[in-house]
């Protein structure tokens, strides 16, 4: 079952606006990300630009987005025509994407995710490896393969996560929900990190490391921090960087 993101594309992207992205998923991932300056950036499963958007902002000299859904592309385009920032967005599916040009930086934010299987992870990893310049870096926010926390754990944030099955495969539910107590459902699939290491050295890509998810620390005093410690402690997503060698 795949998610059908032109069906929920503004409640997806009233979503983004849950204050555990801003201080815990945006926090590590721009932290991953490091220094933008100057860099010609391709952002995958880039939804409505919101990360796109942020990473011009921060010095890119140059942002691709690719989405395979085409409202979402929709939304990011409306976005880039209210506010240019110079960022090319294309309704293309990653699995197959040829973009024939070459990029500093790629990244993700849920991407790796929806890969049902094993040839699928491979097929991701081989479009990053081959649309990363020599010494090119990939970061993502992703599911955590080790999460095992009961399902309501982080309904006070906004959402839930449950594993129907922890096999290589199994589907993850995400539930997000809306201020009326409505909510849609995200399809996610669950891999080992082992899972993923394979594939991404099988595209030649390696320095493969996983990064907890981290708080905003100007964010944290004595009530903050019993506020944020379910999803700190749980850790329902986690970062993963890799690069392509430099050939010698």
């Amino acid at each position: 079952m795949k998610t059908d993101y032109d069906r929920i594309s503004k409640e997806y992207q009233l979503s983004k606006l849950q204050p555990w992205r801003k201080f815990v998923e945006a926090h590590t991932f721009f932290k991953l990300a490091g220094d933008l300056t100057n860099k010609y950036i391709l952002d995958l499963a880039c939804g409505d630009g919101f990360y796109s958007r942020q990473l011009k902002l921060r010095g890119a000299a140059n942002v691709e987005g690719v989405d395979i859904s085409k409202e979402m592309i929709q939304l990011a385009r409306g976005s880039e025509e209210k506010n240019p920032l110079g960022i090319t967005y294309h309704i293309q599916d990653v699995l197959n994407l040829k973009l024939n040009k070459k990029f500093d930086l790629i990244t993700a934010s849920y991407l790796l995710n929806y890969a049902k299987n094993m040839e699928e992870i491979t097929q991701f990893a081989k479009v990053i490896s081959e649309h990363l310049n020599p010494g090119g870096q990939f970061i993502t926010i992703n599911s955590n393969p080790d999460y095992q926390a009961p399902v309501n754990t982080l309904r006070k944030y906004g959402f839930t996560r449950e594993n129907e099955s922890r096999l290589e495969g199994g589907k993850i539910v995400y539930r997000f929900y809306q201020e009326d107590g409505s909510h849609i459902e995200v399809i996610n699939y669950h891999h080992e990190k082992a899972t993923h290491e394979m594939a991404f050295q099988f595209a030649g890509l390696s320095n493969i490391k996983w990064h907890p998810m981290e708080l905003f620390s100007e964010l944290v005093n004595e009530l903050d921090a019993d506020y944020w410690k379910p999803i700190i402690d749980t850790q329902p997503v986690i970062g993963l960087t890799c690069e392509l060698k430099v050939a010698i």
